[in-house]
């Protein structure tokens, strides 16, 4: 059996866990919701999994490539909330206690690393599962590369992409540039959603085929797409991920680490955090009992 590696979407994990939980605090009075809504995440994952390689991918602040090409890019979203970045340093510390790697790069998002890595991963050999509830992702799902919805335990293969989309994942970044996507202020094609994209990617089988018959299109849908075809290539730009972005990583040092028991131990307390040592410090035979012999 191929050795697995898990990469996890960090980022939607902050926000996710942030959102979840209500505010709670430590004992000297500062904001740990996200940090205990992460952890407790990352902990179940763990043990689900059980892991031999793993890293957790971070976006960063500041602008990316698509940010330079296109400067409308993301002009939706909404700012971090303090409360949530006090809280993101303690997160990659105790990530980085637990013995498991951190990725960002200036430049490139979460979803680009990830892409990068797991392509990596596969061409050596690797079982990938990329944790992530961004459907963007889906675009990645190939043999050997799955990907794991964390909000409800979904696992995505090329057969249950197609079941839940109605399309296949070498058609998804066709499907998301027709869509759009309002969160990262990318339009699509006016009156173009879900059902509409996808029927259309069955039929045509690809968007450069849809706009090469346009003119069996209904006069609307003609309409809508003959307005938004510049605009199209540009989509597909926004929405396609990098699989070969510069990364000097090699899989094999994703290694998960040994835990520093003692420090966490140290942390927890200090964060007011009772159950979840004893969560991390369970030993390996238990882990395995726990692993899900269901998901390959």
């Amino acid at each position: 059996m191929n050795k697995k590696l898990v990469l996890v979407d960090g980022s939607s994990y902050l926000y996710r866990a942030f959102y979840a939980l209500p505010p709670l605090k430590s004992p000297k009075g500062e904001p740990t919701g996200a940090i205990y809504g992460f952890l407790r995440m990352l902990s179940s994952l763990m043990k689900d999994l059980s892991p031999e390689y793993i890293a957790v991918v971070f976006d960063l602040p500041g602008k990316t490539f698509r940010h330079e090409k296109y400067h409308g890019y993301k002009a939706n979203r909404k700012e971090t909330p303090d409360e949530l970045k006090s809280q993101i340093p303690k997160i990659k510390e105790l990530i980085k206690l637990w013995g498991i790697k951190i990725i960002e790069i200036p430049g490139y998002e979460a979803d680009d690393i990830i892409a990068t890595l797991a392509k990596k991963g596969k061409n050596e050999g690797f079982e990938v599962i990329v944790v992530t509830p961004d459907k963007d992702m889906m675009q990645l799902v190939e043999e050997n590369i799955k990907i794991l919805n964390p909000v409800n335990g979904e696992i995505f293969d090329r057969e249950k992409v197609k079941e839940k989309y109605g399309i296949y994942p070498e058609q998804f970044v066709d499907y998301l540039a027709m869509v759009g996507d309002t969160v990262d202020n990318i339009i699509g094609v006016k009156g173009v959603g879900p059902k509409t994209a996808s029927k259309l990617l069955n039929e045509f089988g690809s968007l450069e085929k849809i706009l090469q018959n346009i003119d069996l299109l209904k006069p609307k849908l003609k309409e809508a797409f003959e307005e938004a075809r510049e605009r199209l290539k540009e989509n597909v730009f926004l929405v396609s991920l990098k699989t070969d972005i510069p990364i000097d990583i090699n899989v094999k040092d994703l290694k998960k680490g040994k835990a520093d028991l003692q420090k966490l131990k140290e942390e927890f307390e200090e964060l007011g955090f009772k159950s979840l040592l004893k969560e991390i410090s369970k030993p390996k035979k238990e882990e395995l009992k726990q692993k899900q012999g269901t998901l390959f």
